[in-house]
């Protein structure tokens, strides 16, 4: 399927400008529930209960909102997920079918470091990570954000005392090649292995015996390809584990060319990107978020097989989480 990324008028002026009127939303939010929750009482004992009952609506609805700002953006979630395959469920290529362990992968994405957290941040998803006890790490891309602040060295210092039996491995996302923002790609493709993470650019790497971990490069820039990364593995028999971990889950509108590839029929993708909406309405999805699938949130099973797309563990253009949480991922594949 041909695919066309959002215009830069909605990703570099349009989106961002929502999101700088729903932070003053969110914002004033602290400001109002306080007074309020004063007019309802006020109100209550003045006799004007109707008036008093419309002021506690508005009391409570701005404590959400101050919450969202203030509150939820730093409580970070360990989320466990067991899926393989195209069910979501242990398939007949799976681990425990085969009679092997499964393997943990610990996934987490978009930092967006510099822009509203800072390395203490870094610091505290690495200890969450590590305490998983994780096999194989995987890091899902946009490592800075677009205003980074900060020597993006210092920011990512933490990132080298992550630790995996097998290695911790990573794509790049949309920000960290500049779009929107500065481009430090670069810089990150230097950096990175200097902190023992092995940046996947359309390749493969076998993971012990049975698992094949494929890195698609960012969908936005042009770079991804799928259909290299695959190329030199045409011939070879399904692997028992099959991940494919890219940046935005928009990749999977690329995936009709590659239908007949072994590797593809039972595969489990992992994303980022989306932040799971970050400001998610239920009665409204998916309305901000730029991307063209409707893979944005969650659990999704496709021919190719399962895919799970994060909240990511930091925040764009607003600080500012409602009805999602930063998240590290723990998988059994």
């Amino acid at each position: 399927m041909q695919y066309s990324r959002p215009s830069d008028s909605i990703v570099r002026s349009v989106q961002p400008f929502a999101e700088w009127v729903l932070d003053w939303i969110f914002l004033s939010s602290a400001v109002v529930a306080p007074l309020a929750a004063i007019a309802a009482i006020y109100c209550w004992f003045t006799g004007a209960p109707a008036t008093a009952a419309a002021c506690a609506v508005i009391a409570a609805g701005a404590a959400w909102g101050a919450y969202a700002r203030f509150v939820a953006p730093w409580q970070l979630r360990v989320k466990h997920l067991k899926l393989g395959g195209n069910t979501g469920e242990t398939t007949h290529r799976s681990a425990a079918s085969a009679g092997r362990p499964p393997l943990k992968v610990v996934f987490f994405s978009d930092l967006h470091l510099g822009q509203f957290k800072r390395q203490n941040w870094a610091q505290r998803i690495v200890e969450t990570v590590n305490a998983q006890s994780p096999d194989l790490i995987l890091i899902g891309g946009d490592f800075v954000g677009k205003t980074a602040c900060c020597d993006i060295a210092d920011l990512l210092a933490p990132l080298r005392h992550l630790r995996a039996t097998h290695g911790v491995y990573a794509v790049l996302g949309n920000h960290d090649y500049g779009i929107p923002g500065p481009d430090h790609s670069d810089e990150l493709i230097q950096l990175l292995p200097q902190l023992n993470i092995r940046l996947l650019r359309n390749e493969c790497v076998a993971i012990g015996e049975d698992v094949l971990l494929v890195g698609v490069d960012e969908l936005w820039t042009g770079r991804d390809d799928l259909h290299g990364a695959l190329a030199p593995h045409h011939n070879r028999a399904p692997a028992a584990r099959v991940i494919v971990l890219g940046h935005n889950p928009d990749l999977m509108l690329k995936l009709d060319g590659h239908r007949a590839h072994p590797l593809l029929q039972d595969a489990f993708f992992i994303f980022g990107h989306t932040h799971q909406g970050q400001i998610y309405i239920p009665l409204l999805p998916g309305l901000a978020i730029p991307i063209e699938s409707k893979f944005y949130r969650g659990v999704h099973h496709t021919p190719h097989g399962a895919l799970y797309v994060s909240s990511g563990c930091g925040e764009n253009s607003t600080p500012t989480r409602l009805n999602t949480w930063p998240e590290i991922v723990v998988f059994e594949v």
